[in-house]
């Protein structure tokens, strides 16, 4: 369980951040919208996707670097 930690902990990122992207983009886009303010406020959950998708592409990466290493020692 030990050796499979670091895949918990970027998934569990991976979920974090797109559940906040998810959850703040309709009341950002709402507000850029009727209040006019400046789309840089929306930085901040194109930031979180981009976490996301980093996190994704590690769990993979990491996926398949450990399924290499299964098949040099078996």
């Amino acid at each position: 369980m030990k050796d499979y930690l670091w895949i918990y902990i970027l998934g569990g990122l991976t979920s974090v951040s797109l559940l906040f992207f998810l959850l703040t983009l309709s009341r950002d886009v709402f507000l850029v919208r009727k209040l006019r303010k400046k789309k840089e406020e929306l930085a901040v959950n194109f930031s979180l996707l981009a976490v996301s998708i980093t996190s994704l592409a590690l769990i993979i990466y990491l996926f398949i670097l450990l399924k290499d290493q299964i098949k040099l020692i078996g």
